[in-house]
């Protein structure tokens, strides 16, 4: 069951979306503000109805905050429908625009028709400027491919399988040296975050993919 987060300050357009979306088979959650909305990321919605006008914050800049961290899908719902805010909106990162007032029968369409594309698409990953195609284990930097040693490669899987998740640097071992019976020290995997990170961030001193938790180990980004 696909889970929809609703998330629109109007209560009673809130409340009636979800009743529809929950009779039509959907796992409803709703936020009534972006900061609500943040915290209910945290349940794994698989698409977000996402209004821009909220009372806390601005949609468009809430859209451009979870596109820094994942790629679920975000369809904006939204009275604002000038072509300015059409546009700002597909360029932040939404997967489809559809503007107040709508059909309900339309916009369960093109639920259905994100979601479709999405579930074929699972295979890639999409994280800031990069992106990760799961299977044939090919990195992008914008359009730019990334050549990846096979230890760059795991490590990147890794963290992916893990993002916004503190790692230690023994767990990050075993995981990608001692899989393969190899004995390796925390020199080893220092030279290789460093390297990885020579490839993948903008300023390699100042690492916002890779980040190094003090006194632990490294996790990749954060949860928003």
């Amino acid at each position: 069951m696909n889970r929809i987060l609703i998330v629109e300050d109007d209560k009673l357009l809130n409340d009636g979306l979800a009743y529809s979306l929950k009779d039509s088979g959907y796992h409803v959650l709703s936020a009534y503000d972006g900061e609500r909305a943040k915290q209910m990321l945290g349940h794994s919605p698989d698409l977000i109805l996402l209004d821009i006008n909220l009372p806390d914050m601005d949609g468009f800049k809430l859209c451009d905050s979870i596109r820094q961290h994942t790629n679920i899908p975000i369809i904006f719902l939204t009275a604002k429908d000038a072509e300015e805010d059409i546009i700002q909106g597909f360029k932040t990162g939404c997967d489809d625009y559809i503007t107040k007032p709508f059909s309900l029968p339309v916009l369960k369409e093109r639920i259905k028709a994100v979601l479709k594309r999405r579930t074929a698409d699972t295979n890639i990953y999409f994280f800031r400027n990069l992106t990760f195609d799961t299977d044939k284990l090919r990195l992008m930097k914008g359009e730019r491919e990334i050549a990846l040693t096979s230890t760059e490669t795991k490590l990147v899987k890794m963290f992916i399988a893990n993002s916004g998740k503190v790692l230690t640097r023994q767990q990050i071992i075993d995981k990608v040296w001692d899989i393969d019976g190899n004995f390796v020290d925390e020199n080893t995997l220092n030279v290789n975050i460093k390297r990885l990170r020579n490839k993948i961030e903008d300023n390699p001193s100042a690492p916002v993919v890779i980040k190094t938790v003090f006194g632990i180990g490294y996790k990749w980004g954060d949860t928003v």
